[in-house]
């Protein structure tokens, strides 16, 4: 899954901060990302290894084991026709592989450090938040920007998992007039619950519209009220006994 997604250089800094809290995650978490799109645009026929992450029906990372710096993790690709594929690598947090760093940076970073010691090239433009699979979280976030696009990165702030990358770019020369616009975006996780307050939020939408409809109720109520007619005054008998 990571063939799409190959970031280039951005910012660097002559130093490199020390990681306090490398690893954010444990064994048995995971993430799934269950908002992918991939699009071809342009000149000529999409490469083989475009048109096979166009199956993809959903992707998902589980963390097996974590020792040190370094945390085993588990990819499953599950296809739009049900079949899957499933691997399983090693990510250390300081090592400066850029592949790993895809699925899992250090946690608690912020804007302005450096993914790891040992690429201080790699540099964490902003730290947003954002909502994933229910729930705000605070994200970090590594724009890279070059001749041939841009590729962005988002890593939950707190453990460091990746929970959305974006990029749009070209494949140079090879395949001339055409470029690639992909993105994945986690959409469940065990690593943190869905918030009541951030539900109601996400379908503020829903509750604005709502409250319209019973507004619009309430005033065509009052209105029809207004116009209705007066009842027919009626003469009123009295009960008091006749004069003498």
């Amino acid at each position: 899954m990571a063939a799409l997604f190959a970031p280039t250089l951005i910012h660097s800094q002559d130093y490199a901060l020390p990681l306090l809290s490398p690893v954010g995650v444990k064994a048995g978490d995971w993430v799934k990302y269950g908002q992918i799109t991939v699009n071809w645009i342009g000149n000529g026929t999409a490469p083989s290894f475009v048109t096979n992450e166009m199956k993809v029906d959903w992707f998902r990372i589980d963390i097996l084991s974590v020792a040190g710096t370094t945390a085993n993790l588990n990819d499953t690709v599950h296809y739009l026709n049900g079949t899957q594929t499933s691997q399983s690598f090693d990510v250390d947090v300081q090592s400066g592989n850029m592949s790993g760093f895809l699925f899992l940076a250090a946690s608690n970073l912020t804007t302005g450090d450096p993914l790891s010691p040992q690429t201080p090239q790699f540099t964490i433009n902003q730290t947003v938040t954002r909502t994933y699979a229910g729930a705000y979280r605070a994200v970090n976030i590594l724009d890279s920007t070059s001749s041939l696009g841009e590729t962005k990165i988002y890593w939950d702030q707190n453990t460091g998992i990746m929970v959305e990358i974006y990029e749009n770019i070209t494949l140079g020369p090879t395949y001339p007039g055409g470029y690639i616009e992909a993105s994945w975006k986690a959409t469940e996780t065990n690593l943190w619950s869905a918030n009541a307050l951030d539900l109601m939020q996400n379908n503020l939408i829903y509750i604005i519209a709502g409250v319209a409809v019973l507004i619009v109720f309430v005033a065509a109520t009052i209105v029809l009220r207004r116009r209705k007619p007066p009842f027919a005054s009626t003469t009123s008998t009295s009960l008091a006994p006749p004069p003498p």
